[in-house]
């Protein structure tokens, strides 16, 4: 049969529009009973321009019973039975009416009353196949029978199941009217998609407004087929095409030891559009503490999306009238994205991460990336190009914040042009070797900067924004390189460097003034506000090397294990030199004499954004330093005779500067680190030697004494399960059918050890951390972190989460028996959000804890 054939029955069916006739003719055939078969090969197609009075019963004259054709099929055999003016279509049939669309594994179509009927049927082991399925533009349901009249659009449905947005309406008896409404009796609401739910609303009776609403009388709650005592008089379950409503949220109610009875978490959710949204909540304590939160998620495709965090709280703890006191604690959060499509030449990004102090601490403590994150970072920036051109534009603003000694830095903004290197003597269309002059380069780079720094409690306070600093400086690099010998690479430039400040230093000793100390004579620091330029020019010579050794030892004996050794060795020198320009570039440095008529130089520009211009006579530094690898290749065992690479260490580094024109202490420590991995644990191993020695006080002085200053070790152990190596499934099955190796799991272990001596006083440093999570079955998952903290002798923090996938449901225990912040979660809720609030919730807050 042809995929969609039209109903036709001749004595009631008439095909709109005009229908070519066909080879067989139904009513005019005589070979053809009145109860016929027609095999899914075969076509019936009636043209009823050629049925006269005398051969049917309909007059020619009556009106079309349908308004559209009406197609369908079925996998095994359709059969016509003319004297009842039925039709019935079985295994995986399919109707199509319109827009309606109507599959089961059986169906039957009274062509009279223009109703059908449709079934479901049974497999071999009398498991349900081919349920009915209905389908009506946003109207879709499933049942075990129902019969639907074409004519009226009307229907009656047993035992139905039918979907509303994130709930499943689940009724023995239905009604469907002609405007779309359903009335149901013997129903049941869930957000569960289980055709047996494990919860639901029974509904003494309901009904339903497709894309509207579900509106319902007196119901109860049925958990796992248990009626539960709570009922619900009355109520309704909106219903809407729309991602998101706005609506109210209502509070947690909860009861805390020190900060009394509270709501939590109530306000209001704003959907405003499509394209962002909002959540306003609140929470209140009995005993005065306060906090207010807003979240907001934006969103336009193939342009930017973001999201924002902020949380305002007013802390109150103590009793009233002897002990209480008030904080405020705030945290703000943004981040924001561009898509890589909307600008190919322009690009703005945020990542803000700003709190008080003690926010973590106070709220944030069940998650160990906060509590003991003492370092944040927050950058904005703003990124401009040219096609076709060297030129780039970029504006930042950067905060860095450290919660150990409460110092916060803000940049903002700094903003900078530059221009990618140039070659103005390279000709368009090179011929022949290029000349050396022709690999002169030069960039042109401006910056504006202002900065802040203070402590978090007058970061902006008047005094505080005296100090901030801000410049201007700007640079005309013009350099060339050559290559000497493969290895060597020198670069001689000239550079031109000019500074914008609003302000500068003046330093002079006044002998009538005291110190804190009380010490008469003192030296005074006056600031001068006034905008002047400063600027340098001076060539610079630079001359690096990069060579690199391959030292290979190869083992004579073929069949030996180990065939050969190989070291890789990479030294590395970079000199560089700048000459005296004193008297052709100006001087910024200036002097002053203390009592004893003994001089002291300084900058006018010391402590400046951007420092002095010129540096103070020649100057030269040496880079030195040594790096590489050491591997081995390693003979197979087997037959094949196959060899392997294995690194013994994946990479060492030997540093170190000297400083060719100080006046003593030349050198700087000496730093040396190697790393490597053996059967995937890491190892690193670092030391920093000082080469001069120290004085009774502690000082280093200029006398070469090499001292072990630092010396660490750290390794990370990694255990995740391999799930590509798997054996045999079928082996070591338990009853349930689980594997006792499939069990997904992994551990991370880190240990960090540190001695430190600067002085005569050694300390020795230790921190072990574990982490790592375990999925018993596919619906249970176990993680922890934790560590030891070698000072204290103790555990340190350590969090325990357990989850279980109830399927609809979620089950979720968090918990930290150990410490300052001990706290417990348990928390049991349905994983729509349509009754997010359905949930049973058990806390206990580290305030509440006094002892465990």
């Amino acid at each position: 049969m042809k995929p969609f054939l039209y109903l036709f029955v001749p004595v009631i069916l008439v095909c709109t529009g005009n229908a070519l006739a066909q080879d067989v003719t139904i009513a005019n055939h005589p070979q053809i009973p009145a109860d016929s078969v027609a095999h899914a090969s075969d076509t019936a197609v009636v043209d009823t321009s050629q049925i006269h009075a005398s051969d049917t019963i309909a007059s020619p004259q009556k009106e079309p019973p349908f308004k559209s054709r009406v197609k369908y099929k079925a996998t095994d055999s359709i059969t016509f039975d003319l004297v009842t003016k039925e039709a019935f279509l079985y295994k995986e049939t399919q109707v199509n009416y319109e827009d309606i669309e109507i599959t089961a594994y059986e169906t039957r179509f009274d062509m009279d009353t223009k109703v059908v009927h449709v079934y479901e049927g049974k497999d071999s082991i009398g498991n349900p196949t081919g349920v009915p399925h209905y389908k009506e533009g946003g109207t879709i349901f499933d049942a075990v029978e129902f019969s639907y009249n074409f004519g009226t659009s009307k229907g009656v449905i047993q035992q139905v199941k039918m979907q509303q947005g994130e709930g499943y309406m689940h009724a023995e008896k239905s009604k469907r009217y002609p405007d779309g409404h359903v009335d149901m009796a013997g129903g049941k609401y869930t957000t569960c998609d289980a055709n047996h739910p494990h919860f639901y609303l029974a509904l003494s009776k309901a009904k339903m407004m497709p894309g509207d609403k579900v509106v319902f009388g007196l119901s109860h709650m049925v958990l796992e087929d248990v009626p539960l005592p709570l009922f619900i008089p009355f109520g309704f379950f909106p219903y809407t095409n729309k991602k998101s409503v706005s609506g109210i949220i209502p509070p947690t109610i909860g009861m805390e030891i020190s900060r009394g009875m509270n709501a939590t978490n109530g306000g209001y959710y704003f959907a405003f559009n499509d394209h962002v949204d909002a959540t306003l909540t609140g929470d209140i304590y009995s005993t005065g503490t306060w906090g207010l939160g807003l979240t907001s998620r934006y969103m336009t495709r193939y342009k930017y999306n973001g999201n924002v965090n902020m949380r305002y709280y007013v802390n109150v703890s103590g009793e009233k009238g002897l002990d209480q006191t008030r904080s405020k604690e705030y945290s703000i959060r943004w981040t924001h994205t561009q898509d890589a499509k909307a600008h190919p030449n322009r690009n703005f990004s945020a990542s803000v991460n700003y709190s008080t102090t003690s926010f973590d601490k106070q709220f944030n403590y069940t998650s160990p990336q906060n509590l003991y994150t003492n370092t944040k970072n927050s950058s904005i920036s703003y990124r401009q190009g040219w096609p076709n051109s060297p030129f780039r534009l970029t504006a930042n603003m950067n905060h860095t914040q450290n919660s150990n000694d409460q110092i916060i830095s803000i940049i903002f903004p700094t903003a900078s042009f530059s221009m990618d290197m140039i070659y103005p003597f390279r000709k368009k269309e090179q011929i022949g070797k290029r000349k050396w002059y022709e690999d002169v380069g030069i960039t042109y780079n401006a910056e504006l900067k202002n900065t802040l720094q203070g402590k978090e409690g007058d970061l902006f306070s008047e005094k505080n924004l005296k100090k901030m600093q801000n410049g201007f400086q700007h640079s005309i690099p013009l350099s060339v390189n050559f290559k000497v010998l493969k290895f060597f690479n020198i670069t001689p430039s000239l550079n031109y460097r000019g500074m914008l400040y609003t302000s500068y230093i003046d330093k002079h000793y006044d002998k009538d003034s005291v110190s804190v100390s009380g010490q008469r004579g003192v030296v005074v620091t006056d600031t001068i506000h006034k905008v002047t330029y400063a600027h340098s020019f001076a060539p610079t010579l630079s001359i690096g090397a990069t060579p690199k050794f391959y030292l290979t030892s190869t083992s004579n004996n073929p069949n030996a294990r180990i065939q050969a050794v190989r070291t890789v060795i990479s030294p590395e020198a970079r000199v560089s030199y700048v000459p005296n320009m004193d008297g052709i570039s100006p001087n910024y440095y200036k002097t002053y004499a203390d009592s004893t008529d003994r001089e002291y130089t300084y900058s006018m520009y010391e402590g400046s954004v951007y420092g002095t211009p010129s540096v103070q006579g020649q100057s030269g530094n040496l880079s030195v330093g040594i790096n590489g690898s050491v591997e081995m290749k390693v003979r197979s065992t087997d037959s094949t005779g196959t060899t392997n690479k294995i690194k013994i260490i994946d990479r060492y580094d030997i540093s170190s500067n000297y400083n060719i024109f100080a006046d003593s202490m030349r050198w700087q420590p000496i730093n040396m680190s190697a790393s490597t991995t053996i059967l995937g644990t890491n190892f690193k191993l670092g030391a920093t030697v000082d080469p001069y020695d120290i004085n009774l006080k502690g000082t280093r002085y200029n006398k070469y004494n090499l001292r072990l200053t630092r010396v660490y070790f750290d390794t990370g152990l990694s255990f995740p399960m391999n799930k590509n190596n798997k054996k045999d499934e079928n082996k070591n099955k338990l009853n349930d059918g689980y594997d006792y190796f499939d069990v997904p799991w992994n551990v991370s272990l880190t240990y960090h050890v540190e001695y430190n001596k600067p002085a005569f006083e050694g300390k020795v440093t230790q921190t072990l951390s574990m982490s790592g999570s375990v999925t018993l079955t596919k619906k249970w998952n176990v993680g922890i972190s934790s560590g030891y903290d070698f000072e204290a002798k103790q555990i340190a923090y350590t969090n325990f989460n357990i989850t279980r996938d109830l399927h609809c449901w979620t089950m979720s225990l968090s918990f930290s028996p150990f410490g300052q912040y001990k706290f417990f979660t348990f928390l049991i809720n349905v994983k729509s959000a349509m009754l997010r609030d359905l949930k049973y919730e058990k806390r206990k807050d580290a305030r509440d804890y006094t002892q465990w």
